[in-house]
């Protein structure tokens, strides 16, 4: 920076090289010591936006850029239009805003800007809203670190619910284990006492087989016979004892195994998850300070007067007061033939200009359609609904003392808090018509929830 504008714009075009010390921003030139000084004792130049260019230098480069003149037409900026809040040279303001009514002198504005309440509220805004970004980031770092602890408690309780199930299975382990230790048992006792019958049977046969064999070589014939009959008599008792116990399915193998019912397949096909991780959103409070903006200049509460003219029976609008309604007439439900498509219910509106407007984004012209729930304002080339307010938050609505233009105060229920629109009717008689409507829909809303 301090190599572009290095000479006083003013000695220069003396063909003097002097080191400038200060920036005009009117004059947008550097000015040395001495020409600042002559400078300022020009009465034409006493208002002009002079700072140290140290100073200069260190504008971002938004502010920098900011035209001091007309890009279009070259020449310095003489009113700022607020119906399409842009600044305006004498030129502009022949040609493109020779149809605006909404203009100001906009040297009448800047000269106090910075001790304006428009700056004052600014300066606030931004406080508060350091202070809520500050109060966003603290919260959300808290909320980091208690997601941490949230995962080291989960962590526990997952080890812990994995021990119980281990546990579980360990004690199923050892009762399976125990029935098979018993089993296993059962059946051994039972083979052994088999195989000691089958033993004792087979001494037999071997005593018997020897027996035979000295009968045969040292006995006599009558003693061969009867010992032949004895020994017949025991082959049949063991022939019996063998065939009992073949039909008692003693002699079949015995084989035990493990049932398990397809217990691992339905485990693992049927048991695929058994916890959830749950993400539960809770609204936590972090005190975010609002303020409540006032329409400066445009809509004024303290303006808004009596504009109902039914009887005392009807619904009165008191200055810069909340509607209220009184015991009405069972015909003034007639007093207004209301269809779908009433000519009535819509009226061609401007919105003045304002903060409070733009927080709804209106800067233009819309149809305000007065309907049985509420008003709404739909964009007159796109048509489309740009907002709608039930009557139960609209606070209070009135006409200003002018008598062409209506403030509508939507309440609490918008996230910037009670915001003043203030609407300018095409004509006296169309905004007395609208006055006319409005009540006479709050009463049938309020009688349709009257127990």
């Amino acid at each position: 920076m301090a190599s572009k504008f290095p000479v006083c714009g003013i000695c220069d075009s003396r063909h003097i090289l002097e080191q400038s010390t200060a920036w005009c921003f009117e004059c947008n030139t550097g000015l040395c010591g001495e020409c600042q000084e002559f400078h300022l004792l020009n009465e034409s130049h006493r208002r002009h936006g002079i700072i140290p260019l140290t100073e200069y230098q260190t504008l971002p480069v938004s502010v920098l850029k900011i035209a001091e003149s007309c890009k279009i037409h070259s020449k310095n900026y003489q009113a700022f239009c607020h119906e399409h809040e842009c600044s305006c040279c004498s030129k502009c303001l022949i040609v493109e805003h020779r149809n605006c009514k909404d203009l100001t002198n906009i040297h009448d504005d800047i000269c106090s800007i910075n001790s304006s309440k428009t700056i004052f509220e600014i300066e606030s805004s931004l406080q508060e809203l350091d202070e809520n970004v500050k109060r966003i980031q603290k919260n959300r770092k808290e909320n980091m670190s208690s997601l941490q602890i949230d995962k080291q408690n989960i962590n526990k309780e997952i080890q812990t619910a994995r021990h119980a199930i281990n546990e579980h299975f360990d004690h199923l382990e050892a009762e399976l284990k125990e029935e098979l230790a018993r089993v296993e048992d059962n059946e051994r006792r039972k083979i052994s006492n088999i195989l000691a019958s089958v033993e004792r049977t087979e001494k037999e046969i071997v005593e018997l087989q020897m027996t035979l064999t000295i009968l045969k070589q040292h006995a006599s014939y009558q003693q061969t016979f009867h010992v032949s009959k004895h020994i017949q008599h025991i082959l049949m008792n063991t022939n019996s004892f063998i065939q009992s116990m073949h039909d008692n399915n003693e002699l079949s193998d015995v084989n035990i195994s493990l049932r398990m019912n397809d217990f691992v397949k339905n485990v693992k096909e049927n048991i695929i998850k058994i916890w959830e991780i749950v993400v539960k959103t809770v609204p936590i409070y972090t005190a975010l300070k609002k303020r409540e903006y006032k329409e400066e200049k445009y809509a004024e509460l303290g303006k808004i007067v009596s504009n109902s003219k039914l009887d005392e029976s009807d619904v009165q609008i008191t200055q810069a007061n909340v509607f209220t309604s009184k015991p009405a007439q069972e015909n003034e439900y007639e007093t207004v033939q209301i269809t779908e498509h009433h000519t009535d219910l819509c009226f061609i509106v401007m919105v003045k200009p304002g903060k409070d407007a733009l927080k709804f984004g209106l800067r233009d012209k819309y149809r305000l359609y007065v309907m049985p729930e509420g008003f709404m304002l739909e964009d007159i080339i796109k048509r489309t609904i740009k907002c709608r307010w039930p009557y139960n938050i609209v606070q209070q609505y009135g006409k200003s003392t002018e008598g062409r233009e209506m403030v509508i105060t939507v309440g609490g229920k918008h996230i910037l808090g009670p915001v003043h629109v203030t609407f300018r009717c095409d004509s006296r008689d169309n905004l007395d018509r609208l006055f006319s409507l409005v009540p006479i829909f709050i009463k049938r809303i309020q009688s349709a929830h009257r127990p």
